[in-house]
């Protein structure tokens, strides 16, 4: 499908896509235009390339790690993992809502701990092993050494269950490969806490820090409090579901993750909206029509894709 012109040189309009109904409707050809919707490619390792990046922060995500940081100075209330879900998106319906899930939690953890520059979530599952979310392109590279090495903090909270909270200095001791690839990158210090269900080991989160001792117990309780509840979510959203099948479909979901992104980006300039609205836009659609959330996502970029043509 393409939006289309209709009219002479005087009195032409264009089709659009309404903001309500996200159907076809006509506005001044001044109004109609074509977004470039290039995407920017996350390199050629197939365990990063599909990685997306974390949210812009906003005021769920600010309450988010408000509430976390209470959480781990107090203890983690039914009211606590309540907010904190609802800071994270509320309950995951399929795939691709867990994306977003996962993308809010780092941008929550990037706000709630101040020692982390970079950021990003494994998956090691079913034998599969990749980056999902990601804050930055370093998080990419220092992430690519580890699985290359075989091991490392990450992999290691993934893989035992265990939080880890470890300078340069001794993971030089304990994963030097690793060690040495993330001293090239600037990382000094490491913070990695386990993803699980009761069935499942799902992964880790991962905090890299540039500064010496970035991380402390304090950090820890916070990351706690927050892969718990993000763990809660995925195990309601993984239930009766295999291993296999949860790592295959959270690929999937981030191997098409390019035309979600893409359509979110061409309503917030079109409509001048944030991130957040235009999502809801995207996942209203898909809940009135029993669409996809990626198939709704892909229809808006076809349609404002493609040139205009004359009717």
């Amino acid at each position: 499908m393409s939006h289309s012109i209709d009219g002479d040189d005087d009195s032409a309009v264009c089709r659009v896509l309404s903001p309500n109904s996200l159907s076809l409707v006509p506005v001044k050809l001044e109004e109609c235009f074509v977004v470039d919707t290039a995407f920017d490619p996350r390199g050629f390792d197939p365990r990063t390339e599909d990685s997306v990046p974390s949210v812009l922060p906003d005021d769920a995500t600010a309450t988010g790690a408000d509430v976390a940081v209470e959480a781990a100075e107090t203890r983690l209330t039914a009211r606590a993992v309540r907010e904190l879900l609802a800071a994270l998106g509320g309950s995951i319906g399929d795939e691709d809502e867990l994306v977003v899930l996962l993308q809010r939690a780092v941008e929550i953890a990037n706000d709630a701990i101040d020692g982390a520059d970079s950021i990003g979530v494994t998956i090691d599952l079913a034998g599969q092993t990749y980056t999902a979310v990601h804050t930055d392109s370093r998080t990419l590279r220092v992430d690519i050494e580890q699985y290359d090495a075989g091991d490392g903090p990450c992999l290691h909270a993934a893989r035992t269950g265990e939080t880890v909270v470890v300078d340069s200095e001794t993971s030089a001791e304990r994963w030097p490969r690793f060690a040495a690839a993330a001293k090239d990158e600037g990382i000094k210090s490491f913070l990695a806490a386990p993803l699980f269900t009761p069935d499942q080991r799902l992964g880790s989160f991962n905090l890299y820090g540039r500064a010496p001792a970035a991380f402390d117990s304090v950090d820890a309780e916070v990351m706690e409090i927050l892969t718990t509840t993000v763990s809660r979510a995925i195990g309601d959203f993984s239930r009766f579901k295999s291993a296999k099948a949860v790592a295959d479909a959270l690929q999937r979901a981030l191997e098409t993750r390019a035309p979600i992104e893409q359509a979110k980006g061409m309503l917030m300039a079109i409509h001048r909206i944030d991130a957040d609205t235009a999502f809801h836009m995207l996942r209203r659609q898909s809940q009135t029509t029993n669409t996809k959330l990626r198939d709704v996502a892909a229809e808006i970029v076809e349609t404002y894709s493609a040139p205009p043509t004359a009717v």
